[in-house]
């Protein structure tokens, strides 16, 4: 499979997904991809489904009601600017 870029705008708006064909490719296939590659001992992991759940966040408008124009900030931004910040230092790295 050789990667493809998206561009980056689609219908004047940035490209924020675009990989959703070569994902189901590669999920189709059967067995693990990579594991030998990768160096990592999966047996000992145990948080990181939690870490990436949560770092997964998806970027949100903010600053504007028209989606176009809007700056696109991080949830944990958001959170901070907001004010909701009473544990978003937790998840700062």
């Amino acid at each position: 499979m050789q990667a493809v870029n998206p561009p980056e705008q689609t219908d004047g708006l940035p490209t924020l997904c675009g990989h959703e064909a070569a994902v189901a490719e590669a999920m189709a296939r059967p067995g693990p991809l990579y594991l030998v590659d990768s160096g990592i001992d999966f047996a000992h992991v145990h948080s990181a489904f939690a870490i990436a759940l949560h770092m997964h966040q998806p970027l949100i408008p903010a600053g504007g009601g028209d989606i176009k124009t809007a700056r696109i900030v991080s949830n944990l931004k958001h959170m901070f600017d907001t004010g909701d910040s009473y544990n978003a230092g937790v998840f700062q790295s």
